[in-house]
């Protein structure tokens, strides 16, 4: 088999491993089994490891040394991170092109929107975080600093896993209440229906704190919740 052909069955594997673990089929801590996989796909095991490092550079599988690979989800610490950075990312480009996207950027952002009106209905996620993805990258690309971008791009494969990360955070567990899990979050195309009616406004400061909130502060919302929830499940 040629490498390129081996790419290109790889890549195959990865979407459809990918598909089903965003999109709930296979759950955190599941083990993917390599022999299983390849039989599935009619591949053979090369293509089928290489998809594996490709969902391991995206933070859905773990590798771990004579266990194989399971299903896993970002750890508190790297939520934070990931928001923190991508959301500042954000930040300086929309104030490097002074707080308004072009006319343009926004009504391709409101299409991008209903894309994720649609995946919020279908239920499906990895339609959602596709969607979510393109809506962002009108905003940083708005700053017309190439630079910039390509630090944003960096972290955009972890983008299915941050999503997977707040859908798990932000489920109710036993003991616990809807205000002190969600708050004032807003979750979904409702936050993001915020931010387009803020960044279709004239006020830049208004835009780079909803844009904040959007990122930083569902970061930070994530590590106390977590925060909370290990200290419960030490004393137990």
């Amino acid at each position: 088999m040629k490498n390129g052909e081996k790419k290109i069955l790889s890549e195959k594997v990865a979407d459809m491993l990918r598909a089903k673990i965003i999109n709930g089929e296979l759950q955190a801590d599941s083990r993917i089994i390599e022999s299983d996989v390849a039989k599935c796909m009619e591949v053979s095991r090369g293509p089928v490891r290489e998809a594996l490092k490709i969902l391991e550079f995206e933070g859905l599988v773990t590798y771990e040394s004579n266990k194989g690979c399971r299903v896993t989800n970002l750890s508190m610490e790297d939520a934070y991170e990931v928001f923190f950075l991508r959301g500042n990312l954000e930040i300086m480009a929309l104030r490097q092109a002074g707080g308004r996207l072009p006319d343009t950027s926004l009504l391709t952002m409101r299409s991008y929107l209903e894309g994720m009106e649609r995946a919020q209905k279908d239920k499906n996620l990895l339609q959602m975080v596709q969607m979510d993805e393109l809506f962002h990258r009108e905003i940083v690309s708005a700053g017309n600093m190439k630079r910039l971008v390509r630090m944003w791009e960096s972290l955009s494969p972890l983008n299915g896993a941050m999503f997977l990360k707040v859908n798990d955070t932000f489920e109710l567990r036993e003991g616990e209440t809807a205000e002190e899990i969600f708050g004032n979050y807003r979750r979904g195309d409702e936050a993001h229906k915020l931010l387009l009616e803020k960044l279709s406004g004239i006020d830049l400061e208004s835009a780079v704190l909803c844009l904040r909130n959007h990122y930083v502060q569902t970061g930070e919302r994530i590590y106390k919740i977590e925060s909370r929830r290990r200290l419960l499940k030490k004393t137990l």
